[in-house]
Parts: structure tokens; C-alpha cells; sequence
């Protein structure tokens, strides 16, 4: 009786504490986890700008993958079933010594990732969940067209990947010291993230309901988004990722701890929502947080001899120092492309200096529109006018302007409605994917994108929603 004891308590141990994230070396900087991608793959698909990525309708993504895959089960006689399985259940990419920029890790290309796979560094690691190592090892093999031998019981890809399986995993790294490391930590719990890192590891074990988990030290993920509001000396400590879909829309959102303190915005009145919907994009960004940006442009203009250049500046720093908590931004890319653009800001006393900058740079005033224009060249025109709650700067005329806006504002478009979160934020922008997508591919979609940053003490914390 005790023998069955001892073995149901061994089997269960198995069962219950086997995990890939013991695979997980306490001292490495990163890893990244894809969990049950079979059962969020079918999600995924329900998002409408996944559905344009991968269905025939758009880009096509998963045909081209698909067929790739069946061109190497012609060459080489194999089932891509049994490969894209090991793909679909649990993978963990894990790094140490290396920097990855957050817009690297998403791409339409297939080959990008096989190219990828082809250059694990020797300190990183590919480990997938699967009872198949020995078929997925040789599918990996024709894959990225390596050549393949074994020596004992680790396969060796080329000469720099080194393939080894323990218990359900297949595990590939870039060294073989790398490769016997992995092992050695997935045996050792005091060699492990989860024991090591406690406080962190509740956001990411097994139970959680994410499909995408990961974790940097320091610098070792760079956040580099289109709009930067961080100063200068700020250091990471470091960043979490989280993923999932809900409802037809893919939510990412990223924590970020930092070594500085910075206070919490918080809003006596958000006027944006009362954006004219005047394009496909739209942006509020705090003060705070523009000036940190025009900072920047006007080291620009001491380095770059630049006429354009400092008028901008001179005149956007102007308004900034006489704007309150937040302005706006609206814009649309036509056809041509030609960028038509309204900067909104909700002015506090100063409208003087401004008019005085404006005048600086021979601006006029025309009195039948009550609006001041600067002529940048022959045919392209800056306006400067108050419209109802906000200071405007636009190449856009007031009378185009007052129009259009009378139509529409972002609060009436269901789509802004149902992504947009009741939260403070530092920065939050909206965009009309869809209408992008139709202008400059022909395909109808009805997606959109909402994206926030919000500080808060130490952790600057950013969202991003897709539908």
C-alpha cells in the first residue's frame, strides 16, 4: 500500500509542479510566454484587425504560413499537424545579455521569425510544450534549413542551436552551456525565477488568465512608442507585459517601474472627448509631458539650421506655457497623403504673447474669418483661432473647421465609446485603423485603436487595446 502511495505522490508532483516556467533561470533578464495559443488563436481571429492580418480577405498571413509549411511536408514528408501543435500549446522565448525593442516583436512576416529562430544568441532559449521533441526538433531542422546530427541525447542545429527534451518540453538555445543550463535550472527550484522573485511571480504562474506574459530587467525590453513623455536619467527597474482578448479585442497592457516618482494627473475636466472628428486620428497629451517633447525639438533647432524648424517651436512653446492640463490633437491622412492636422489647446491667460509670436513671423490677421495665418510657403498655410472651448493651430481653415466639427465629435463614435477606459492619463490616442487601411489598401475593416500611458509614482503604466 505505501509503494502506490509513494508513486501516486510522485505522479502527482509531476503533474501539479511541472511547469515551463521552472525553466526560468533566476539571473536572466527575459523571458516571454505564449500559454494555450490553440485556444486564443481562436479568439485572436474574432478581433477584426487580426481577422484583416490573417484571413484571405486581407493580408493573408495564415495562408502564406500555412503553405510555407506544406511546401517543407513535400519536400521532406513530414506533418505540419504535429509541428504547429507544439506551437499552439505552451512556448517560452528567454534571454539574458540582450536588448529587444518592443516593436520587434510583432511582424506580418513569417520569415522574420525563422529568421530569428536561425540566430538564438548563446545566452537565449525557444522552449515549446510537446510529447512529439524528437519530430518537432527534426520540423525545426527543415524549417530554418539547417543541417542536423545528434551527439548523445542533444540534437545540434547547424552549429549554433543545441536541442535537448526533458519530461513534455523541447528545449533550444543558442550554446550548448545554455542548453545545460536550462536543465539544470528546470531540476533546481533555488535556480529558479519563481522562487527567487516571489512578489513578481503571482502575475504570470500557470492559473493566470492571460495568453501573453513576460518580464524584463533594466533596459532589457525597450519601450520605444511614436510619442516619448519620459525624461531624460529615467532608469527601469523592470517591465511587465500582459495580453489576452476579450470581447473581440486584443488588450495588451505593459508596467514599467522606474526609478523616479512622478505624480499622479488627475483631471478636473478631459476635453476630449468634445474632438471634432475632423480624421482617423486623435491625441491628448498633459502639459506636462508636451513640453518634455518640445525639450527635445529645441535641441533640434540649435543642431539643424532649420527656418521651419524654429518657427514651430517658438510658436508651439508659446501656446504650451499659456495651455492648461492637456491638449488635443486631430488629423487625417487623405489619398494624396496630404496631412491635415488641428492642434486643440484649452488656453489659461497669455492669448497676447501668442498674438505677439504670431506677429514675430509676419503673421496676419484676417478679421472677416477672426482668424491669424502665417504663410509657411505659396500654398501652405498655418491658422491660428479660438472655437468654442479650445485655442486652435491648423493648417485647416476656420471655416473648414467650424463645419466639419458641428458634424461630429469622438464622443459620438460607438467604437471610442467601447474602448476608451474612465482612467487619468499622461497620454491617450485613438485611431481609426480601419479608415487607414481603406485609404491606402482599398479594403474595408471597421477596427480601431485606443492606447493610454499613465504615471503613477514609480510605474508608468500603458495600455493598448485593438479591435
Amino acid at each position: 500500500m505505501k509503494k502506490y502511495v509513494l508513486i501516486f505522490v510522485v505522479l502527482f508532483g509531476i503533474i501539479t509542479f511541472s511547469d515551463i516556467l521552472n525553466f526560468v533561470p533566476y539571473d536572466y533578464d527575459i523571458f516571454i510566454r505564449f500559454r494555450n495559443s490553440a485556444g486564443w488563436y481562436k479568439e485572436l481571429k474574432n478581433v477584426p484587425f487580426a481577422k484583416f492580418v490573417l484571413n484571405d480577405e486581407g493580408l493573408s498571413f495564415e495562408s502564406y504560413f500555412l503553405g510555407y509549411l506544406e511546401d517543407i511536408d513535400y519536400k521532406h514528408g513530414t506533418d505540419k499537424n504535429i509541428f504547429l501543435s507544439a506551437l499552439a500549446s505552451d512556448v517560452l522565448f528567454l534571454a539574458k545579455g540582450i536588448e529587444i525593442s518592443v516593436e520587434n516583436l510583432i511582424s506580418f512576416d513569417a520569415n522574420y521569425y525563422i529568421e530569428i529562430l536561425k540566430t538564438l544568441s548563446k545566452d537565449s532559449a525557444l522552449i515549446f510544450e510537446t510529447n512529439n521533441s524528437d519530430y518537432v526538433i527534426k520540423y525545426f531542422s527543415n524549417l530554418i534549413g539547417y543541417g542536423m546530427k545528434k551527439e548523445g541525447d542533444i540534437y545540434i542545429l547547424g552549429d549554433s542551436i543545441f536541442s535537448k527534451s526533458i519530461d513534455d518540453y523541447l528545449v533550444l538555445a543558442g550554446s550548448k552551456n545554455a542548453l545545460e543550463y536550462m536543465i539544470n535550472v528546470y531540476n533546481s527550484p533555488n535556480l529558479q525565477f519563481k522562487s527567487n522573485s516571489k512578489e513578481y511571480f503571482k502575475d504570470f504562474d500557470s492559473g493566470s488568465k492571460y495568453w501573453i506574459t513576460g518580464f524584463s530587467k533594466g533596459n532589457a525590453i525597450q519601450l520605444n512608442f511614436p510619442i516619448e513623455s519620459t525624461d531624460e536619467g529615467l532608469e527601469t527597474e523592470y517591465v511587465k507585459i500582459f495580453g489576452y482578448v476579450e470581447d473581440s479585442v486584443l488588450k495588451i497592457s505593459i508596467i514599467q517601474k522606474t526609478n523616479k516618482e512622478e505624480p499622479k494627473v488627475t483631471f478636473t475636466e478631459d476635453l476630449m472627448e468634445e474632438i471634432p472628428v475632423l480624421g482617423n486620428y486623435f491625441a491628448g497629451i498633459s502639459i506636462g509631458d508636451s513640453l518634455n517633447v518640445m525639450r527635445v525639438l529645441e535641441q533640434w533647432t540649435v543642431t539643424l539650421d532649420s527656418t521651419s524648424l524654429e518657427k514651430l517651436y517658438d510658436l508651439t512653446s508659446s501656446i504650451l506655457k499659456n495651455a492648461t492640463s492637456t491638449f488635443y490633437i486631430v488629423g487625417d491622412i487623405d489619398e494624396s497623403p496630404n496631412l491635415s492636422v488641428a492642434f486643440l489647446f484649452k488656453l489659461s491667460d497669455g492669448l497676447q504673447d501668442i498674438e505677439r509670436t504670431i506677429k514675430k513671423y509676419s503673421g496676419r490677421y484676417d478679421d472677416t474669418e477672426d482668424q491669424w495665418i502665417i504663410d509657411i510657403t505659396d500654398e501652405y498655410k498655418v491658422y491660428f483661432y479660438e472655437f468654442e472651448q479650445f485655442f486652435v493651430v491648423s493648417n485647416i481653415d476656420k471655416e473648414t473647421y467650424s463645419k466639419k466639427a458641428k458634424i461630429q465629435r469622438l464622443t459620438d463614435l460607438a467604437a471610442y465609446n467601447y474602448l476608451d477606459r474612465e482612467r487619468n492619463y499622461n497620454i491617450k490616442i485613438f485611431l481609426d485603423l480601419g479608415d487607414f487601411i481603406q485609404k491606402f489598401l482599398g479594403i474595408n475593416i471597421s477596427s480601431k485603436l485606443i492606447f493610454w500611458e499613465e504615471k503613477d509614482g514609480h510605474f508608468i503604466k500603458y495600455y493598448l487595446d485593438i479591435m
